[in-house]
């Protein structure tokens, strides 16, 4: 009896696990035919995830970063856009990281970076011309120096994403000490000159403030070249930093500096702080010539200040321009996922919507229309947004770091006597034109 009930629950027990198995191999049919049915909804889709390389970790930029990573990722639900931190290698630059990466076959699928040396390694970028044509952006949609920055050679190499720009910033206060009408700001190189020794102030021997030093902030060769009217390439893209009027700004530069006491000048820049001991903050002085990032950091280290924005001068009074800086969005050869790579791109910088996000950094869009929009209620912005059409763009040559470099010390050349401003300019131009015929030949 006892043999006979075990035989009976074995074959119960047999029976139940067959029929729990027709049941799960009916189950996963039905399951994939509703499956294949339902393959076009985009629940089912499976996300694309993308890496974005970015040098912005924390503050208003880094804040920038992550609301316009948020919002892209909330509208667009098959890509995922996952933002990594890169340490600059100097300055502002990732690139040899980048350069590295794409080596490596392992690169990220966007980054941002600074626009102006882009073409030195173009050859690690995946040319973006002919997306940005089917999508129907083109120059037209941006400011002409955001698409020419980004350009090389007629090559569309990324999607310019920002701008900065400057002007001459001064002190009201020092202005109606100095008998100076703060409502009627300098606007020639002649009236510039006059209202910074008005300015200045020394006592005992030792200066206490200037009234303005040209290379001090944003005052770069390449910001006082163009004010006098000089260009630092011609019509086939050749090095012409030896351009007269370039010359005549660099002697200027110099010169002023030779009135004031070339060694009391230097100290001071030398020493001079940042961010709250800025010496414009401070009072020890009364103009510079910095860009609209200076805006919000005087809100937040000196919201007294009682100040002012103007162009910077030009000898004429006229043609008012302005040096404009900024990044763009690139992708890098060899990504796996163009398609979404390019979506975030095409979002970050041609759409009103992603440009909305310069507002945090108080940085201007590289769409005219979108700033329009931005800084409509803020007459802060007034004189930027007059002088951005006129702006001015670094050279987009194949050695573009190496000329920035050797401008920027090209005043400090001058005062040293290592020799005339006509000189040093003439060997600034031939090295960087023998290192571009140098770059191309490697290229061939």
């Amino acid at each position: 009896m006892k043999k006979r009930s075990s035989r009976l629950f074995l074959m119960m027990v047999v029976s139940v696990l067959f029929l729990f198995s027709v049941i799960a191999c009916s189950n996963k049919q039905s399951n994939g035919d509703k499956d294949s049915t339902d393959n076009g909804n985009s629940n089912s889709k499976e996300k694309v995830e993308i890496t974005f390389w970015h040098n912005w970790e924390t503050g208003p930029s880094g804040e920038s970063i992550e609301k316009s990573v948020q919002k892209f990722n909330e509208t667009h639900p098959d890509i995922v856009v996952k933002p990594v931190y890169v340490a600059p290698d100097g300055g502002d630059s990732v690139s040899s990281k980048l350069v590295t990466a794409v080596a490596g076959g392992n690169p990220p699928d966007v980054m941002l970076a600074s626009r102006y040396g882009i073409a030195e390694y173009k050859e690690a970028l995946e040319p973006i011309g002919e997306l940005a044509a089917k999508d129907g952006i083109t120059e037209d949609n941006f400011y002409k120096w955001a698409w020419g920055e980004a350009s090389y050679e007629g090559e569309l190499l990324a999607l310019p994403y920002d701008g900065t720009a400057r002007a001459l910033f001064y002190n009201k206060e020092h202005f109606r000490e100095a008998g100076l009408d703060p409502e009627n700001p300098p606007t020639t190189i002649e009236e510039l000159e006059i209202a910074a020794e008005k300015l200045t102030k020394k006592e005992n021997g030792k200066y206490t403030r200037f009234g303005f030093i040209p290379w001090f902030g944003e005052g770069w060769l390449y910001s006082w070249g163009w004010a006098f009217g000089g260009e630092f390439v011609d019509n086939d893209n050749v090095v012409t930093a030896n351009d007269p009027k370039i010359v005549d700004a660099l002697k200027w530069e110099t010169d002023f500096a030779e009135k004031f006491g070339i060694k009391d000048v230097t100290s001071f820049v030398s020493s001079a702080g940042t961010n709250a001991t800025n010496p414009f903050f401070t009072g020890q002085l009364s103009m510079m010539v910095t860009g609209n990032w200076m805006l919000s950091q005087i809100e937040e280290y000196a919201p007294d200040l009682d100040y002012g924005v103007t162009y910077i001068p030009t000898p004429s009074g006229e043609d008012f321009n302005t040096f404009v800086g900024g990044r763009v969005l690139l992708i890098p050869k060899g990504v796996k996922n163009l398609d979404a790579s390019w979506e975030f791109v095409k979002w970050m910088c041609a759409t009103e919507e992603g440009q909305s996000f310069k507002k945090i950094t108080g940085e201007f869009a590289a769409m005219p229309e979108v700033n329009e929009k931005l800084y409509a209620d803020d007459p802060s912005q007034d004189i930027f947004l007059e002088v951005l059409p006129n702006g001015k763009y670094r050279p987009v040559v194949l050695a573009g770091n190496m000329m920035w470099d050797e401008l920027a010390k090209a005043p400090d050349l001058v005062m040293n006597k290592q020799g005339t401003p006509q000189e040093i300019l003439d060997g600034i131009t031939e090295k960087i034109n023998k290192e571009i015929e140098n770059k191309k030949a490697q290229l061939e």
